[in-house]
């Protein structure tokens, strides 16, 4: 026997065990936060994966009520979005700043103090820029990733100068925030440095724990209800055409009421067929019960003054010399 063989075997004869469904229901919750947690900001498909995780596990051990799988998703969503504001939240408030510099090693040290303060605190910022002197043009690009207001451009003042350049520094307050900063000098930027963090600790928490939530809803959540009601259709489809079938063996349903249930293409079961006739005027397909024709609005005679034609078999007027689909010539 095989590896994939006996994985097989190995998983129905775990479905068939009582305590399969709610194992993996908690194994689902437990990876899909994994991912959230720790691979949000590194893969853009993540959100359609744990969508996808979400949906299948559960589903395929067993979770077949559609009703219940939304319920679980309810239930899978609300802890995924608490756990991701509480982690957010201690990543923020235990981060203790960074030294941030620039990609060429023009700009170098920079750092913000202190990291954590209100609205009260002067915060300190300072970089060096290698090969400078005191006239040179530095700045610090200060944005609020709390309230994304205009970001403060403040240029910086010499401070000292060091054996391979020279410091700048300048003391700036703020009002409550979440603030990430960068410096720059003559188009060199270094990278974003996260700080300082004013706000209040419950504010924050509530903050991050809201919109964690309303992230974690709708692009998570939306996918995972939009796998939930693509197999609703597939199901009540397939239901439907099962019955429709059964009926047919039944006798319970005619002919034409089964092509208007499979789509009008004009069959309705193997080797049978609805049958058609042809508008004499337009050569359009009408059905046998029509008055007129519906594409040219040609009315119908009655059957006794119309025959068929011998050679192509179409409806032609007792009247008409010849065939109008083949051309035949009709002698009297």
């Amino acid at each position: 026997m095989s590896f994939t063989e006996e994985l097989k075997n190995q998983l129905a004869a775990f479905k068939k065990k009582k305590y399969a469904l709610p194992i993996i229901m908690v194994l689902t919750i437990i990876v899909s936060a994994a991912l959230l947690l720790f691979l949000w900001y590194y893969l853009c498909f993540i959100s359609i994966a744990i969508a996808l995780i979400t949906y299948g596990l559960p589903k395929y051990f067993g979770l077949t009520s559609l009703k219940k799988l939304a319920i679980f998703g309810i239930l899978s969503f609300l802890i995924l979005g608490v756990s991701f504001g509480v982690k957010n939240y201690y990543d923020i408030t235990g981060y203790g700043g960074a030294i941030v510099s620039s990609e060429d090693g023009f700009l170098v040290n920079g750092t913000v103090t202190p990291y954590r303060g209100n609205a009260s605190t002067v915060y300190h910022f300072e970089v060096t820029l290698i090969n400078g002197t005191n006239e040179s043009i530095v700045q610090v690009n200060i944005t609020d990733l709390w309230t994304y207001t205009s970001p403060l451009i403040i240029n910086m003042t010499p401070k000292q100068e060091v054996d391979n350049g020279y410091v700048f520094s300048t003391n700036v307050s703020l009002w409550e925030g979440l603030f990430e900063y960068q410096f720059s000098s003559n188009g060199t930027k270094t990278i974003w440095g996260l700080g300082p963090l004013s706000i209040p600790d419950g504010i924050l928490f509530q903050q991050l724990l809201y919109t964690r939530l309303l992230i974690v809803f709708l692009q998570i959540g939306v996918l995972f209800y939009l796998f939930l009601a693509l197999s609703w259709w597939m199901e009540t489809s397939k239901a439907r055409r099962e019955q429709i079938r059964k009926e047919r063996e039944e006798g319970k349903i005619d002919e034409k009421k089964a092509q208007d249930e499979v789509g009008g293409t004009g069959k309705v079961g193997k080797g049978k067929t609805v049958e058609k006739f042809v508008c004499s005027e337009c050569g359009a397909e009408v059905p046998p019960d029509a008055k007129k024709c519906p594409q040219c609005g040609e009315p119908f005679e009655d059957e006794e003054d119309e025959m068929i034609c011998a050679d192509c078999g179409a409806k032609v007027k007792q009247s008409d010399k010849k065939c109008w689909n083949c051309g035949k010539e009709f002698k009297d």
